[in-house]
């Protein structure tokens, strides 16, 4: 996921926080609410700039003190988001609670995508390595809880918010391929080594099992995305730890292509009017590529189930070249998929 998406999605966030039904915006701040999530994540990611840019200036001193208030500000944001949460007792609370957590592990995301890129130079490579795996602790707690206000959350809310949960556990592998370019760009010291190998191997268990967590909860997806989803899903799960990097990539890429396709990222008339559809859409939107294909290692196919999507669910294809009748568009995606992941895989998948 791009720092740019994850801006946008914070950005559009806090700009719909005003569209908020009355019943849910006008309680009294207090220190378990979104705006006190949002301050926490904005100082965590002011420090998040700091760090990288003290590391690029070979600052010690600077770069710790700036990887502790980050690391500090997002757990802080989480363990705020969290108490909502189980203090959650009402759809619309539930519905704030999911609207909070969604910003604290958007930022547990970013500061993860941060940190794996540093390891490997600068001069707190062993902090950072240290921290790596907490990180990765804390985003897995979020995507749980937010798995478990599902189904407390308004009906119309459910297939936005599962769509955010599917876009932070498995619409990115950057931290994957960032960790293993660490481990071979010979970097690394030796005292390290090892550690790093073990946030690798972490990073892709929590990838697998956020697949696993998907597909409980797939029927809440939007359907035109089901099947796309679940084909890549049933192939998938299960082997995401014998996958190279670079194919585990282009899977949750595709991923995000077809997330990036519905339409309240698109803006079809499929899209939520306002409210807290307008909030969680504005999330996924910043989360998610908007539908722009961009699908690492697969070529042209991913413009092609991009523009597939975005006629049908009314979202973000990129445009040109003919939709076919809606009654094939699903089959003719998962047949691409299925070809796409034959090949990546090793092994002929059936065609469907």
């Amino acid at each position: 996921m791009s720092q740019f998406r994850r801006s946008v999605a914070v950005m559009a966030t806090l700009a719909a926080v005003a569209a908020i039904p009355a019943t849910a915006s006008a309680k009294p701040v207090s220190k378990n609410s979104v705006a006190t999530v949002e301050k926490n994540v904005a100082s965590a990611q002011t420090a998040v700039k700091r760090l990288k840019r003290a590391v690029r200036l070979g600052q010690s001193t600077v770069a710790k003190r700036q990887l502790k208030t980050a690391r500090s500000k997002t757990a802080a944001a989480s363990k705020t988001a969290r108490r909502m949460a189980n203090a959650s007792t009402s759809e619309s609370s539930a519905a704030s609670a999911a609207h909070a957590l969604t910003l604290a592990g958007t930022q547990y995301d970013a500061l993860l995508e941060s940190l794996t890129g540093l390891v490997d130079d600068g001069p707190a490579q062993s902090p950072i390595a240290s921290s790596i795996q907490p990180t990765i602790a804390g985003k897995q707690q979020i995507l749980a809880m937010l798995t478990s206000l599902l189904d407390n959350v308004p009906a119309s809310v459910q297939p936005m918010l599962a769509s955010i949960i599917a876009s932070l556990g498995a619409g990115d592998a950057t931290e994957v391929v960032n960790l293993d370019n660490a481990l071979d760009s010979g970097s690394l010291p030796g005292s390290i080594t090892g550690l790093v190998s073990q946030c690798l191997a972490m990073a892709t268990q929590a990838i697998e099992m956020a697949m696993s967590m998907i597909q409980g909860f797939l029927p809440m997806l939007p359907t035109e995305a089901q099947g796309p989803l679940g084909t890549i899903l049933s192939q998938v799960t299960g082997i995401v730890g014998t996958l190279i990097p670079s194919v585990l990539s282009t899977v949750t890429g595709l991923i995000d292509t077809i997330l990036g396709s519905l339409p309240i990222v698109g803006g079809g008339s499929g899209a939520g009017a306002g409210g807290l559809g307008g909030i969680f859409g504005s999330l996924l939107g910043g989360l998610v590529g908007g539908g722009s294909g961009s699908v690492p290692g697969a070529g042209n196919i991913g413009n092609v189930i991009s523009d597939l999507l975005g006629g049908l669910l009314g979202g973000g294809g990129s445009g040109g070249g003919s939709v076919p009748a809606a009654g094939g568009i699903i089959a003719t995606i998962t047949n691409l998929i299925n070809s796409l992941l034959g090949g990546l895989l090793g092994g002929a998948v059936p065609a469907t």
